[in-house]
């Protein structure tokens, strides 16, 4: 069984979140998680035969992590197909060095796959139904094959018939994973992944040699041994902050939930209170956010946007323009139960709350997006639009699998929804924003992003460029929010990530919230482009705008360049 969730619990603030965000206490306590989650992206896989024995077929979704269903950005070389062209910002040439190093990083990866299939159909083993991590993890070292174990009735022909095949059936499979996670076919990669085993050194190892005799080094995770060290990191007077930092940070959200349960089955104490007891300020807000499900935070933090003195528009917009239909269905789910949890819960309430606490033009785009039905791309379009990479060379098919984004798209309709957007801005006295709402809110996102190309033909003004001179206000900011989302969403966490500490003062709220909500999804690539950004590190950002254990677990989750 696989969890889909992997999007972890954030927000917090100063010991005392700030005037215009009222404190109503840290997230409450997680609800039991589903056996499916649209948040998974670790595709963490719970133990089935007992605690410190499971098998994690695999990590974040994304180039470095399953890295044989890479998406291929084509080139004019390889390709007279071009995708949509991404709109040049002032990043542009940044994110276009960037897709061209995971290109050629991919392309090694397909490789190893490649002849990793090779290898297993001369074995007589079979390939149909298996995953790529399973493939790669399979027979890591294995044994020289004797002669007599070859396969000798397959031919080299048919093996590379079997291998190309195999390979479109698995990357198709990736990338409709990932648009489950994301939205997109983009690669990402987060910094916190399941932990797997007690390397040589880890604290947790060390504690359990010395205090029960037993050697836990190079074992596979054990919720057991975790446990045990948090307990002594908390009994008696003061707390061991370093042992909390290095078990919450180094282990997955769905890990986490696994230790509250080992917690309470070993000592009939529940862990979430037990640690609000020891802790304080933004610290225990962080902490308590790692150890909510996703979807329940998510929920959380949009209870506390509406419910506080006044509205807190940037979290709205944040939340609802970024997550999958999936992801905000679970937040629809998990939202009565946040909010009334002393009564019957209102499947109602969801929308209602957004209703009556926003208005206008961008309550209707909240509404839109809160429903959770943008179109997304069905896996036989995927299918039609994937193509072999062809070699310029020899004009010979290299085994290796691309998309090519002009099939993706309808680029007849690209062109009619540019134009009705013209009609509905720049052509016009006002702005009609309900043709804005419709394409905005609906659409998927790689054909808005044809959209936007055939409107800069039509208007020689880029997309955001339009929406600042024809809109205003928290429509505007929403309207934004999607464009840069779907441009390029790690920079859009990137400047949200930056805004939120520079100048005087930090929002912490929102530091919280996105380093924890990214932090098993896309950090690797959000702090690549926040280094462009600021030309300092995120972790170095971190160093110098906050302090004590706050700043210790911030780094600890968003790690070193």
């Amino acid at each position: 069984m696989y969890y889909q969730s992997n999007y972890p619990q954030y927000y917090g603030g100063d010991a005392v979140y700030p005037p215009q965000y009222p404190n109503s206490g840290p997230p409450p306590p997680p609800m039991a998680m589903q056996a499916y989650s649209a948040y998974n992206v670790n595709q963490y896989q719970v133990p089935s035969s007992g605690y410190g024995n499971y098998q994690h077929p695999g990590q974040v979704p994304g180039m470095y992590s399953v890295p044989v269903v890479q998406q291929m950005h084509q080139t004019a070389v390889q390709s007279t197909q071009q995708p949509p062209q991404v709109m040049e910002m002032p990043t542009t040439t940044y994110l276009k060095t960037m897709d061209a190093h995971l290109y050629q990083y991919q392309m090694q990866k397909q490789m190893e796959l490649m002849e990793k299939m090779e290898e297993m159909l001369r074995r007589g083993q079979d390939l149909s139904h298996k995953k790529a991590e399973e493939i790669l993890e399979a027979d890591k070292d294995p044994k020289p094959v004797l002669p007599e174990k070859v396969d000798n009735t397959i031919t080299e022909e048919e093996i590379k018939a079997t291998v190309k095949e195999e390979m479109k059936r698995v990357f198709v499979a990736e990338l409709m994973r990932r648009q489950k996670v994301s939205g997109t076919f983009d690669m990402t990669e987060g910094t916190v992944k399941p932990f797997k085993k007690y390397d040589q050194g880890d604290p947790v190892a060390e504690w359990y040699l010395k205090h029960r005799s037993i050697n836990v080094t190079n074992k596979p995770w054990d919720p057991e041994c975790d446990c045990e060290y948090l307990r002594d990191a908390m009994k008696g007077l003061g707390t061991n902050d370093d042992a909390i930092i290095h078990v919450v940070s180094s282990r997955c959200n769905q890990q986490r939930q696994e230790l509250k349960d080992m917690f309470k089955a070993l000592y009939g104490r529940d862990l979430i209170h037990d640690i609000k007891g020891e802790l304080s300020g933004d610290y225990k807000e962080l902490v308590m956010a790692l150890f909510v499900s996703p979807a329940e935070y998510d929920a959380w933090c949009i209870k506390e946007a509406i419910y506080g003195l006044g509205t807190d528009e940037q979290a709205l917009v944040e939340i609802l323009m970024t997550r999958t239909n999936d992801q905000i269905k679970e937040i629809r789910a998990a939202y009565p139960n946040v909010v009334h949890k002393s009564r019957v819960a209102k499947d109602t309430q969801f929308e209602k709350d957004i209703k009556d606490d926003t208005s206008g033009d961008f309550k209707r785009l909240l509404l839109s997006a809160a429903m959770g039905k943008r179109y997304e791309i069905p896996q036989n379009r995927l299918e039609q639009a994937v193509q072999e990479i062809i070699n310029p060379q020899d004009n010979q098919g290299t085994g290796m699998f691309e998309v090519n984004y002009t099939k993706l798209c309808d680029q007849e309709k690209a062109k009619v929804e540019a134009q009705q957007l013209y009609k509905a801005g720049e052509a016009r006295w006002g702005t009609d924003e309900e043709t804005f709402n419709r394409i905005f809110s609906t659409r998927d996102y790689y054909q808005l992003r044809a959209t936007w190309d055939e409107y800069v033909k039509i208007t020689q003004r880029d997309i955001l460029n339009s929406v600042d001179r024809e809109t205003s206000g928290n429509f505007k900011k929403g309207l934004r929010a999607i464009v840069m989302n779907i441009r390029s969403r790690p920079m859009f966490f990137a400047e949200k990530l930056r805004d939120a500490m520079k100048g005087l003062g930090t929002d912490e709220r929102t530091l919280i919230r996105i380093i924890v909500s990214r932090s098993e999804i896309d950090m690797v690539q959000i702090k690549e482009c926040f280094l462009k950004l600021t030309n300092k590190t995120l972790w170095r950002w971190i160093k110098e705008d906050t302090s004590f254990n706050f700043k210790k677990l911030l780094q600890a989750i968003v790690g070193k360049n």
